[in-house]
């Protein structure tokens, strides 16, 4: 396990320069998107992410890697899942998504107009799309613990909350 951690950690310090640069230009893409409001857009979606931080992936310097979840995330708050940007950025880190370009543009459109909606309906609006996008689905456990989420992906198995969705490549 210690030579799988030592691999990742060669990797993510070969490419995060490269991956910052990606996340600035998502961000700048969008017009709009200063730093603290990409980070407070990511606190809504449940991932601690001060502006600081935000400041110190773009510029490649944090030593911990994206995940998955938190890079489409990003994407999502800037309304940049169609962008260049993003594609680059997924196939740089080895991600993918099961969806099409004109897929990623539709959702980004329905963001832009879901921005004129109250605060609490586009923070709702935008976990349940963020799920939606990486392929899945939050439903409860069918044994009777009673509503614990679990996340069911497209092909129907089954994972605890907080798992992560498998890298491609």
């Amino acid at each position: 396990m210690a030579d799988r951690d030592e691999v990742q950690t060669a990797r993510w310090q070969a490419i995060r320069e490269q991956v910052g640069m990606h996340l600035r230009g998502l961000r700048l893409q969008s017009g709009a998107t200063s730093q603290a409001r990409l980070s407070t857009d990511l606190e809504a979606l449940g991932y601690r992410m001060t502006q600081s931080m935000v400041s110190r992936y773009e510029q490649g310097i944090l030593d911990a890697p994206l995940s998955l979840e938190r890079l489409a995330g990003w994407a999502l708050c800037c309304q940049g899942l169609s962008a260049p940007m993003f594609m680059d950025l997924m196939s740089l880190v080895g991600f993918s998504l099961p969806w099409s370009i004109g897929d990623l543009q539709r959702f980004d459109q329905l963001l832009v107009r879901y921005r004129a909606l109250p605060l609490p309906d586009q923070i709702v609006f935008r976990r349940s799309l963020l799920w939606h996008v990486l392929g899945l689905s939050v439903t409860t456990k069918d044994d009777g613990s009673g509503g614990e989420p679990c996340y069911r992906s497209v092909n129907d198995s089954r994972r605890p909350a907080g798992a992560s969705v498998r890298a491609s490549g």
